[in-house]
């Protein structure tokens, strides 16, 4: 399958203070991520670890500061809290603060921590989610 979205070594800051006084909070430092055609896709963090500047990014509402975003295809972003739907050939990303909201729909599950995306074990993240459902 065709690759519909590559995001490659991205980094988004924030500044924050007034001019002479501020400081930098780095984001997101070197995300990778390469989404096929009708793959979904899970992107699982706490609350202010990135996820929605790294869907911003994606979908062109921020720039990021270093890295590429090549979208090439259709792609849903979803925020977890609304209904999740996979149209065939359109990938799917969901953004998610646990693994319990994604039980049996992800075909990958992605950590955000440290501003770094780190791949997760599938098996792994559905027996934690069931876990957590019970």
């Amino acid at each position: 399958m065709p690759v519909v979205l590559r995001v490659d070594s991205l980094w988004k800051c924030y500044v924050a203070g007034v001019r002479g006084c501020s400081a930098r909070a780095w984001v997101l430092r070197g995300a990778s991520l390469h989404v096929h055609a009708g793959e979904r896709i899970a992107i699982v963090g706490g609350a202010g670890t990135g996820k929605s500047t790294l869907a911003a990014c994606i979908l062109g509402h921020r720039h990021p500061d270093v890295g590429v975003v090549e979208l090439s295809g259709p792609l849903g972003v979803c925020d977890g809290t609304g209904t999740i739907r996979s149209d065939g050939e359109v990938a799917t990303i969901v953004l998610a603060r646990n693994l319990g909201s994604l039980r049996g729909w992800a075909d990958r599950v992605l950590l955000l921590r440290d501003g770094r995306l780190h791949a997760t074990a599938l098996q792994g993240a559905r027996r934690v989610a069931e876990r957590m459902l019970r």
